[in-house]
């Protein structure tokens, strides 16, 4: 029996969830899982949805994957996306357009298609989900019969030297906070080889073994035995007066000075969600607003804290991209949107870079832009990016 597979692409939750986690993206690797997954399934179906006008490469490479994009824009702040309604609606014309598909491809993570996926496996149809981790509801992915992880199907990169290094600093970074002075190695390594995407492995290194590959980094780190189990920490004080990387220095400045740095792709999220949420309801107060988008957050499954929300209004307070009138206190002040305009999303997230770039100015570290760029994003590419900040917004 033949699996002809339709397939339905929503460009706003995978693109820039990819873009979120630092992800390339490319429809190759999806289709490609697609057809392994469904015994070289028949993909008769092909359509995207979205708005795919600031990526014309992107455009390009879906038109020659074979999809049909129809561009779509949001209809109003906190409506549904008109992107998710014509999805549900062409997915639900299949079923009655004389072709049968055996099997529907989701490619979103957005858990506002649940009905959808019940109302087609009620038709005894097979439903595969694709999409990225941190934005995947969690409700979704167990309700389709096979869900990918978009991160899982993507080539881990070989590791240069310069970028193991990096994958260490990184690591040793995420683990040594909080009062934390030392790590034990077997949860070090572990911790790389999530990061790297399972890419690092000390084997294909030639040093033998993961404590021989920590020895190459005696500037950095020192290593302590305490029975069988050996320990990481930074190189102490009294040997190195640089012990700490540049970047951990920066958190922790910028953190003294209550502008602690959200991770990544948590910032993207509530700025964007901010900005609607005040179009939508000017004047709020700092707690009604820090209150609302938590309830949306644990509505849809979303990891990030009210301190997370918090920590992104101050910076973006610092930054002028909101306001606070006089209160008896902070979370009483009425808040208020200082942009305007078709980008304020964007010009927001460049707006608070550059005030992080302000306050890293401020604390009296060595300035590196790299450092900064693994401080802000966790990867050097964006180097150039925050070159651009500084030329262009460290004035405004």
């Amino acid at each position: 029996m033949k699996n002809d597979i339709a397939v339905f692409l929503d460009l706003d939750n995978l693109v820039i969830g990819a873009k979120q986690a630092n992800l390339p993206f490319d429809i190759n690797f999806i289709l490609e899982k697609v057809r392994n997954s469904t015994n070289n399934g028949r993909i008769v179906m092909r359509k995207s949805y979205g708005d795919w006008r600031q990526n014309q490469k992107l455009l390009e490479q879906l038109t020659i994957a074979g999809f049909t994009t129809q561009s779509t824009v949001r209809i109003n702040n906190f409506s549904k996306n008109l992107a998710d309604m014509q999805i549900v609606v062409d997915t639900m014309d299949t079923l009655i357009d004389g072709h049968q598909y055996n099997t529907y491809v989701l490619i979103t993570g957005d858990r506002d298609f649940t009905p959808l996926v019940q109302s087609l496996r009620k038709r005894g149809k097979h439903v595969i989900g694709v999409g990225v981790k941190h934005t995947a509801s969690r409700s979704f992915v167990s309700l389709c019969d096979e869900y990918i992880f978009y991160e899982e199907l993507i080539p881990a990169p070989a590791l240069t030297e310069d970028g193991l290094r990096h994958l260490l600093q990184r690591a040793l970074s995420n683990l040594l906070v909080d009062g934390v002075t030392r790590i034990r190695a077997s949860v070090l390594k572990e911790q790389m080889g999530i990061l790297s995407r399972d890419a690092f492995d000390q084997s294909q290194q030639g040093n033998g073994s993961f404590r021989k590959f920590l020895e190459k980094y005696p500037d950095l780190i020192q290593l302590d035995r305490d029975g069988t189990t050996i320990y990481v920490s930074y190189r102490s004080k009294e040997e190195d007066k640089s012990e700490t990387p540049l970047h951990a220095k920066y958190r922790s400045g910028l953190k003294r000075q209550r502008f602690r740095v959200v991770p990544a792709n948590i910032r993207l999220v509530v700025l964007k969600d901010m900005i609607r949420a005040l179009s939508e309801h000017p004047d709020m107060y700092w707690r009604q607003l820090i209150d609302m988008l938590s309830a949306d957050y644990n509505k849809h499954e979303k990891n990030i804290s009210k301190n997370m929300i918090n920590d992104m209004l101050l910076i973006a307070r610092q930054a002028q991209v909101i306001s606070t009138l006089k209160g008896k206190s902070l979370a009483t002040a009425p808040v208020q949107l200082q942009l305007e305009g078709a980008n304020m999303f964007q010009e927001s997230v460049v707006r608070c870079d550059a005030a992080y770039l302000r306050e890293i100015l401020e604390l009296g570290e060595p300035f590196d832009i790299e450092e900064v760029a693994l401080a802000l994003y966790d990867s050097p590419k964006y180097v150039p990016y925050l070159k651009m900040v500084m030329s262009k917004w460290m004035d405004n």
